[in-house]
C-alpha cells in the first residue's frame, strides 16, 4: 500500500524553507515516550502483562529505541522526551540528552518538540518507543529522505505513524489530527500537504500496543533472529514470561 519511497505534493511550487536550512545541515532524533509507571504506561497490555509488567515492557521498549539512536550518533542528535515521573526505572543514556513533553495531547507534544529542536537543527525526527522492529536503516532512510524532502512519515499498521520527520514547523500544522485511531496517518499527512510540504513515505512498521499485537511480536522473535538483534531487551522481557 505505501511505496517507501513515494512522495506528493499538492503543489509544485516549494514554499520558502525554513531559516535554519541557511546553516549546515544539522540533524536531530527525538523519542517520545511515556516513563515506564505502573499502571500509568502500556495500560491496554495490562489485562495482559500486569501493571508493572506492562510497565517492565515499556522499558524495554525505550531501552531498545535508545539503543537504535546510539547508532545514528554520527548522523544525528539524540533527544528523549517524556512524560509522566522519572524513576529508577527509566532507561537513561548519557549520550541523550533528556527533555519532559510538554502539551495536553500528542498533536501539542509534537508541535512543542519540532518548535524547540527546529531552533537548534535543520532537520528534526521524532518518534515513539512502540515499534521495537524498527531499524536503524529506516532511521537513516528518514534522515536522509529530509534532504531532499520537507517532511517524511513512517505508517504503522494499525493506521498510525511511527514516525514523523521535517525541516519546518508552523502553528496549527497538526491540527485536527484524530490522534489514537486508524486515521491519525492519513489526517497527518493531509495536514502536511495543505502547507504544501513535499512528503515522503516510508515502509510500515507495526506497533505494539494490544495484546494481539504482543503476540505477533512474540512470535516474530521466537522465529527471526534478526528481529531479536533489533529489540534485545524486549526479548528478554518476553521470554522471560514464560
Amino acid at each position: 500500500m505505501f511505496s517507501s519511497r513515494a512522495k506528493t505534493s499538492l503543489s509544485k511550487v516549494r514554499t520558502e524553507l525554513h531559516p535554519a536550512s541557511c546553516r549546515p545541515f544539522s540533524r536531530a532524533v527525538a523519542i517520545l515516550a511515556r516513563a515506564p509507571i505502573a499502571g500509568k504506561t502500556k495500560t491496554r497490555l495490562i489485562p495482559r502483562l500486569g501493571p508493572s509488567g506492562a510497565a517492565n515492557f515499556q522499558a524495554a521498549l525505550i531501552s531498545d529505541t535508545l539503543r537504535k539512536l546510539r547508532s545514528l550518533r554520527r548522523a544525528a542528535i539524540p533527544y528523549l522526551f517524556f512524560s509522566g515521573k522519572r524513576s529508577s526505572s527509566f532507561p537513561t543514556d548519557k549520550t541523550c540528552t533528556v527533555m519532559r513533553q510538554r502539551g495536553a495531547d500528542l498533536g501539542e507534544r509534537l508541535s512543542h518538540a519540532f518548535r524547540l529542536l527546529l531552533r537548534r537543527h535543520t532537520a528534526v525526527v521524532i518518534i515513539g518507543a512502540d515499534s521495537p522492529l524498527l531499524s536503524a536503516r529506516i532511521l537513516r532512510q528518514a534522515i536522509q529522505e529530509l534532504r531532499s524532502c520537507e517532511a517524511v512519515l513512517g505508517p504503522s499498521t494499525d493506521g498510525g505513524y511511527y514516525l514523523i520527520g521535517l525541516r519546518r514547523f508552523r502553528s496549527g500544522m497538526l491540527a485536527g489530527v484524530r490522534w489514537g485511531t486508524a486515521h491519525a496517518f492519513r489526517d497527518t499527512l493531509r495536514r502536511l500537504l495543505h502547507h504544501n510540504l513535499c512528503c515522503s513515505i516510508l515502509p510500515p512498521v507495526a506497533d505494539v500496543d494490544r495484546p494481539r499485537d504482543l503476540l505477533q511480536l512474540q512470535g516474530e522473535l521466537r522465529e527471526n533472529p534478526d528481529a531479536r538483534r533489533l529489540a534485545p531487551a524486549t526479548w528478554r522481557f518476553l521470554w522471560d514470561l514464560k
